[in-house]
């Protein structure tokens, strides 16, 4: 019978897994069971605590044990929220294509999130969600878990200044990243909008804003549709920075 430390180990390796799939993509939908969202964290430290070899003695202390929990569930978000915010990239790239194409102004609610989201945004994470899971990028995730306990024992994760300045970078790289994604279509749109300026000086009687608005919808769709190809090669990239990204914030969190 497993005796009281062995429990509160097994507390510990269960909240770190549950707080890096719940901030993590494979729970980013409103629609999954709250059963499976406790299950399968659960099923996960069930699996790994017998193999985990020699864990450190989790503390005594009613105290000290809520901070060594507070530790974990930190790590657990913070690795969870890198790998959403690169993955999140792609969504972005599609906003920003809404925004120059004038799909912005048709936002909506997504039903599966619950956020507002634009067309174009909601297709490129789908596509991303899709391929991501193609690629075996949630085996990524799970061995990432894994050695994390091996990087960072239980309960001793060190917060400091370069956990933080990793976070900023995570983010700023979604940012690049995006831009990287959508700048063809950006740019052949720019180009589009300087003709429709030249148009409108040479031939005013022409509707410039009626015309442009659907000349851009069919433009931009026809740019998009020609870059589809090379997703796959974009997402293969993505998912090393992801993997990056990750092991820098562990080695930061030791």
């Amino acid at each position: 019978m497993p005796d009281i430390n062995q429990v509160t180990s097994f507390f510990l390796v269960f909240l770190r897994a549950a707080a890096f799939l719940t901030a993590g993509p494979l729970y980013a939908f409103r629609g999954i069971p709250t059963v499976f969202r406790i299950g399968f964290p659960f099923a996960i430290a069930v699996v790994l605590y017998p193999v985990m070899g020699e864990l450190p003695e989790a503390p005594s202390g009613a105290f000290e044990y809520g901070l060594a929990a507070a530790s974990e569930l930190g790590v657990g978000l913070m690795m969870g929220f890198t790998v959403t915010f690169l993955l999140n990239s792609l969504r972005l790239a599609g906003q920003f294509i809404d925004l120059k194409i004038g799909f912005i102004m048709s936002a909506m609610a997504d039903p599966l999130s619950g956020a507002q989201t634009t067309l174009v945004a909601q297709f490129m994470y789908y596509l991303a969600f899709i391929l991501f899971l193609v690629m075996d990028g949630h085996h990524l995730l799970i061995l990432g878990l894994i050695k994390s306990y091996e990087m960072i024992p239980l309960g001793m994760a060190s917060i400091s200044a370069g956990v933080g300045e990793q976070l900023v970078k995570t983010f700023n790289r979604m940012v690049v990243i995006a831009l990287q994604v959508a700048a063809p279509v950006l740019s052949v749109l720019l180009i589009c909008d300087l003709a429709l300026g030249f148009l409108s000086r040479t031939t005013p009687q022409i509707n410039v804003f009626l015309t442009g608005f659907l000349i851009k919808i069919v433009v931009g769709m026809l740019v998009l549709a020609f870059l589809m190809p090379f997703m796959g090669t974009v997402m293969q990239s993505l998912i090393n920075v992801i993997e990056n990204d990750l092991y820098t914030l562990m080695r930061a969190l030791m």
